[in-house]
Order: C-alpha cells, then sequence, then structure tokens
C-alpha cells in the first residue's frame, strides 16, 4: 500500500475503521448454511446473525488486546519504537498534525446486513523531527521497528515500496526506480488484528524536486521524518462472552462473500 502523502495516509488509515463503521444498504438477501452438527441435527445458519466481519478472520480478533486495553497497548508499541530509535539515532518526537489522541470506532455492519460486535481503534500519528539521510541508517530504523512489532506479535515490518507489481508507481510517485533511493519509504506489521503503518520521508533524497510539493507543504507534516501509527480490530470485554455464544453455530464455516458494504 504506498501512499503519496502523509495527510493521504492518516485518512486511509481512517478509512480502515470506517469500512466497518458505515453500512450501505444492499437488495442482496443474507447468505444462509445448512450442514449437519455432530448430534447428526441439521443446522441452518443465517449470516445476519454472525457476530463478526465478513472481511475478518475471528479467530485473529479474538487474540487482539481487549478494546478496554487498547489505548494503552498502542500506546507502549508506539513509545518503544520511539525510545529505540531515539537511543540509536538521537531522534525527537511530536504528534501528527491530527493530534495523537485516537479514536475508537464501533461498527454497525457485519458484511451480511447484520450487526457486528467489533470495535477498531486507530491511533493519531507520532512523527520524529528529523530523520538520518544514509540508506543504511533507514534500514536499521526498519529492523528496529520490526524487532519492537514482532515481540508485540504484529510480526515484521514489511516494506511496501519495493512491491515488484508496482515498480512504475513507486518509482514515480518515490523519486526513483531503484529502491535505496526513494525519498519516501513505507511499510506495515499485521498480525493478530492489529496493524503499525510506519512512513520515511526526506525530500531532500529526491533529486527531481518533486517531493517537496507532495509532503510538508499545505498539510503540516515534517517532510524529513518518521511517521508512525498503531490500529487494531478487537472486541469489549463485555461483548467477548456475547461474541464466543453468537459465533458457535458458524465455527468451521467458510466465509461467504459480503453482501453488504460496511
Amino acid at each position: 500500500m504506498d501512499r503519496p502523502s502523509v495527510a493521504g495516509r492518516a485518512v486511509a488509515g481512517m478509512l480502515v475503521a470506517l469500512t466497518l463503521a458505515i453500512t450501505v444498504t444492499s437488495c442482496a438477501p443474507s447468505p444462509t448454511t445448512t450442514y449437519r452438527a455432530d448430534s447428526g441435527e441439521t443446522v441452518t445458519v443465517d449470516w445476519a446473525d454472525y457476530p463478526g466481519h465478513a472481511g475478518m478472520d475471528a479467530a485473529d480478533v479474538l487474540r487482539a488486546p481487549p478494546a478496554e486495553e487498547i489505548r494503552t497497548v498502542s500506546a507502549s508499541i508506539l513509545g518503544e519504537i520511539e525510545a529505540h530509535l531515539s537511543d540509536e539515532f538521537a531522534l525527537e518526537w511530536e504528534d501528527g498534525p491530527y493530534g495523537n489522541e485516537g479514536r475508537l470506532y464501533s461498527p454497525e455492519g457485519n458484511g451480511y446486513g447484520g450487526e457486528s460486535l467489533y470495535v477498531t481503534f486507530n491511533s493519531g500519528e507520532r512523527e520524529s523531527l528529523g530523520i538520518p539521510s544514509r540508506v543504511e541508517d533507514w534500514t536499521r530504523i526498519m529492523e528496529l521497528i520490526s524487532d519492537v512489532t514482532s515481540a508485540h506479535g504484529l510480526g515484521a515490518l514489511k516494506r511496501e515500496t519495493i512491491d515488484p507489481e508496482r515498480a512504475a508507481e513507486n518509482a514515480e510517485r518515490s523519486g526513483s526506480d531503484d529502491p535505496a533511493a526513494q525519498w519516501q519509504w513505507s511499510g506495515s506489521a499485521f498480525g493478530d488484528s492489529q496493524w503499525l503503518s510506519v512512513s520515511m520521508n526526506d525530500i531532500d533524497r529526491d533529486r527531481s524536486g518533486k517531493a517537496a510539493g507532495k509532503i510538508g507543504v499545505d498539510d503540516g507534516w515534517n517532510p524529513r521524518s518518521v511517521q508512525i501509527s498503531y490500529g487494531a480490530t478487537t472486541l469489549g470485554s463485555k461483548d467477548r462472552v456475547a461474541f464466543v455464544d453468537r459465533i458457535e453455530p458458524f465455527e468451521g464455516l467458510p466465509l461467504p462473500k459480503s453482501t453488504t458494504s460496511d
């Protein structure tokens, strides 16, 4: 997922939650599945009653920290990343121009015309006040961030602006077809229904001069910085028992394609 600017990335991050939070009614009926239970009973489930969401693995969401703890988890992960990068590169940090309060969204739709119990959290972004210029240092920054994300169950950070299937697009957007010379690197880690997004930017690395018009001019972002943000889709502690009870008839069944846009 390559993003043309940090402002665009912030909006994209919000859409992760809004994709679940906004329901558009569809004329298609909710799907049903009929199967024979171990007891020999024939069971028919209506996916409108599914408590999760069509696009998510319920097991991943159940492994995520509960909603009541998610702000603490977010602060811990982002704080550890800041500490490691500050220790090695003497970086200082501040909130992004949209603040660092973070927001918790209660989704309405499950993708089948019913209601989901999931909630989605998006942190605000944190950004450094500078960034080292050497490509070796940029690689090291990604390694340090990966150490933190892996320790918290999100896995290693994956750099997205080196996707060979989007080489031309990435070259145009990041100033070079040489991944090491690009002025913007972006990456993400995802695991247990949590994600960490990173963007590294230095407009001085762009020989074309186009980067200066993409970041920092009108949007308030530092054009020479590391930006980090955290998000998760999870359940509130009070909803977890109800979720486990409601999902039981659906366990082991493949998720049908969504019939509504949620």
